[in-house]
Parts: structure tokens; C-alpha cells; sequence
């Protein structure tokens, strides 16, 4: 093969490698949502529950636990899915933005973009005078 058959092929080697990723990580934040959402089913459920002790899933094992302990874990379980699918989010976005450069395409505008903290708005209420 000549130098610009293989500069081809690396070229679309490392286009095709970077949008697999793309499409790994989007499957992985669809399942993690998947999960976010069965951790605060089993929360409203538990919470609407009189009972003291409740089973719970432990990996493959059914364990029963108090209530409370339980409440704990899902929550703690929630909030580590939200990080987890923030710290995809990121990747993605950073992965999303290395394929248009390899395709030298425009990065795209205003995606970039995070909310105001509500510290900040505030802050921009009183600055501008509004309550």
C-alpha cells in the first residue's frame, strides 16, 4: 500500500474508534439511567411501606434489612448514579467534540454551556435588583 492509503485508513480507523465510543458511552448512560430510575422506584416504595424490615437485592442475594438502612443505601446509591451519569455526560461531550475535529468540522456552540448555581442567581437578583 502507498503513504495515503494508510493515512486513509488510520484516519478512518481513528474516526470509527472514537464514534464507537460515542455509541458505548451513550449505551452506558441509557443503562444507568435505567438503573437511577429502578433505585427511585424501590425508594417511593419503601418509603410508602409500614413495614420495619425490608428485603432487599445484595447482588444476587435477597437480604432483609431495616427500613431505614435501607433508605440510606438507595439514597446513596441515587446520588452515585447522578455523579456517575454527569462524569459520562462530560465524556461525552469531550469525545463528541474530538470526533468533529477529526472530521474538521466546527465544534458545536452552546453546548458547552452549565446552569447557574442558585448562589449565582442570587447574586445576579440582587445585582439587578429584582427579589
Amino acid at each position: 500500500m502507498d503513504v495515503e492509503t494508510q493515512k486513509t485508513f488510520t484516519y478512518l480507523r481513528e474516526v470509527e474508534t472514537v464514534a464507537q465510543d460515542i455509541l458505548t458511552f451513550k449505551d452506558m448512560k441509557l443503562d444507568l439511567s435505567n438503573a437511577q430510575n429502578k433505585f427511585r422506584e424501590a425508594l417511593r416504595a419503601i418509603e410508602h411501606s409500614d413495614e420495619r424490615n425490608v428485603w432487599m437485592k445484595e447482588g444476587s442475594v435477597f437480604i432483609q434489612r431495616p427500613r431505614q438502612e435501607c433508605l440510606v443505601h438507595l439514597k446513596k446509591e441515587i446520588e452515585k448514579s447522578e455523579d456517575d451519569i454527569a462524569a459520562l455526560q462530560n465524556t461525552l461531550k469531550d469525545k463528541l467534540n474530538m470526533l468533529r475535529d477529526l472530521e474538521h468540522e466546527p465544534r458545536l456552540v452552546g453546548f458547552g454551556l452549565k446552569p447557574l448555581s442558585m448562589k449565582e442567581a442570587r447574586t445576579l437578583h440582587k445585582g439587578f435588583g429584582s427579589t
